[in-house]
């Protein structure tokens, strides 16, 4: 066997595979002698069939046979050699056998660009300390009253921050649209609110309607707005106030905790492992930076295609040309890092293991609330030991750099 590679592109190679005709021929003689020996044939007795009969009837059949052995043994000794290690599945084309034998047929593949890996152990990186640990505090202690608040039903006008219960409808025009909501509780003055909602709701109280006419921008998030003015027909069932608690002992045992130093400690705890995660993302985010702009590549165009499919649906955004240009640098620089991770990893010997998958779908699970069978499901089990291999490729990088 003969084989000519070409490498029309740094991720792309194309070999041209030439089987000498002997091969067929010997294989197809393997063959007719093979079937001679079981070959039905009315008139003659079994294994007594002429080969020249044998040729007639399925010698071109033979041929095909020994042809796609030959092919399949090529292509698998092709994809064995080391030099060549294939990021997709082959393709495979432009299959010929000459009048003389000779097989010829082309494989197509990507592969990870060869480039020289440059330096990563020892890169100097900055830690940046977060700041505001107080306000911080005080943050995340009012998020612990706003959810153990509770509402009073009061009987003056609505206010700022009052909490209004209505149901309501919306139209285009005279036309209903959406489903009619029944005892919404909106936040007067949220931000949440359309301007328009805001004012409208001002000052009611229980049993009053009221009309909110607004118009969304074309560019609004949400495609089902966009554009549109909607009309909103409000009936006020309830305005209540929101009452927070006392921060004392009481408000600590109803959250659970033994005393309000506890809460405090815990508090504390979850700000300064929340910093720990943020110092080491921002680490990890200039390690990203510099290697992706030390190596210069073109990334693999399947790998990049990937990428952006993976940031479109993150993003809910529309297959146009305009996300595409937009999305384009953030999905080759992804891409490049995925290459440099994947010499980094064969470098340093890192994998990912089935017990690593697992504890990972695991975490994820409790996070969200979903079984651990139905994460497992929803995972892309390759695109996901992706996302585990560039965090491990990232800890060793900072573990190693020097942190100032």
């Amino acid at each position: 066997m003969d084989k000519t590679v070409r490498s029309p592109k740094e991720w792309l190679r194309e070999i041209d595979v030439t089987i000498e005709p002997d091969k067929l021929k010997t294989k197809l003689e393997d063959l007719l002698v093979e079937y001679k020996e079981k070959a039905l044939v009315p008139g003659f007795r079994k294994g007594k069939v002429p080969r020249y009969i044998l040729e007639r009837r399925i010698g071109g059949q033979l041929e095909t046979a020994a042809a796609e052995e030959l092919v399949e043994d090529a292509v698998r000794e092709v994809l064995t050699d080391d030099a060549f290690k294939p990021i997709t599945q082959p393709r495979f084309t432009n299959l010929e056998i000459a009048p003389d034998k000779t097989i010829r047929f082309q494989l197509s593949f990507e592969v990870v660009p060869e480039f020289q890996l440059k330096d990563y152990v020892g890169l100097a990186l900055k830690k940046e300390e977060p700041t505001g640990f107080d306000a911080e505090f005080e943050r995340r202690l009012q998020e612990l009253r706003e959810k153990c608040a509770t509402f009073k039903p009061i009987s003056r006008p609505a206010e700022n921050h009052d909490f209004v219960v209505v149901d309501y409808k919306t139209f285009v025009g005279d036309a209903e649209t959406g489903k009619p909501r029944t005892n919404a509780m909106m936040e007067l003055g949220d931000a949440m609110n359309s301007a328009e909602v805001n004012t409208a709701l001002a000052g009611v109280r229980p049993g009053e309607e009221r009309t909110a006419t607004t118009t969304f921008p074309a560019d609004h998030s949400d495609k089902n707005l966009a554009g549109k003015t909607l009309t909103y027909r409000f009936v006020v069932r309830d305005v209540k106030e929101r009452i927070l608690p006392e921060v004392n002992e009481e408000f600590a045992t109803d959250l659970g905790f033994e005393s309000m130093d506890k809460l405090r400690i815990e508090i504390n705890e979850s700000i300064l492992a929340d910093r720990h995660r943020l110092t080491q993302n921002g680490l990890k985010n200039q390690a990203f930076d510099f290697l992706t702009s030390e190596h210069q590549f073109e990334p693999p165009e399947s790998w990049v295609e990937s990428s952006l499919d993976r940031l479109r649906t993150q993003y809910n955004l529309p297959e146009d040309d305009a996300t595409r240009e937009k999305l384009m640098p953030v999905a080759q620089k992804w891409t490049k890092f995925d290459c440099i991770v994947t010499k980094i990893a064969e470098k340093e010997s890192i994998t990912v293991t089935d017990e690593e998958l697992k504890q990972q779908a695991q975490e994820v699970a409790e996070e969200s609330k979903r079984p651990v069978e139905e994460v497992e499901s929803m995972l892309d089990t390759a695109v996901y030991k992706n996302q585990l291999l560039r965090e491990k490729v990232l800890r060793l990088i900072v573990d190693k750099a020097n942190v100032s």
